[in-house]
């Protein structure tokens, strides 16, 4: 190999280095960028999360509360009926002749 082509073969190869290098250095920026993409969609989805567990707490409490007083409102209409029963179940037997024992 004479001097000539030896020092080609040189610039050849530190032109192919400073390419890659170059390239490197694009590609770890493309990569940074990345990075603080994926980092801030990760927050703003943990913050979503966050506010969604929220709504359904509130949501849960609010369907507790309310589950609670059909409950409330189911027992009064039972007793309700139960007393009208017997109101008129006392009528009737009255009405019949009958007394009722109570």
């Amino acid at each position: 190999m004479t001097n000539e082509e030896m020092q080609r073969t040189m610039e050849f190869i530190l032109n192919q280095q400073a390419q890659l290098v170059a390239s490197q250095q694009k590609a770890d920026e493309r990569f940074a960028r990345l990075e603080d993409i994926v980092s801030k969609l990760a927050i703003a989805t943990l913050n979503r999360f966050e506010a969604v567990d929220a709504k359904i707490a509130e949501l849960s409490e609010n369907v507790d509360r309310k589950i609670a007083a059909l409950v409330d409102a189911q027992m009064r209409t039972e007793e309700n009926i139960r007393n009208l029963t017997a109101v008129v179940d006392r009528y009737f037997r009255g009405r019949n002749g009958q007394k009722g024992s109570e």
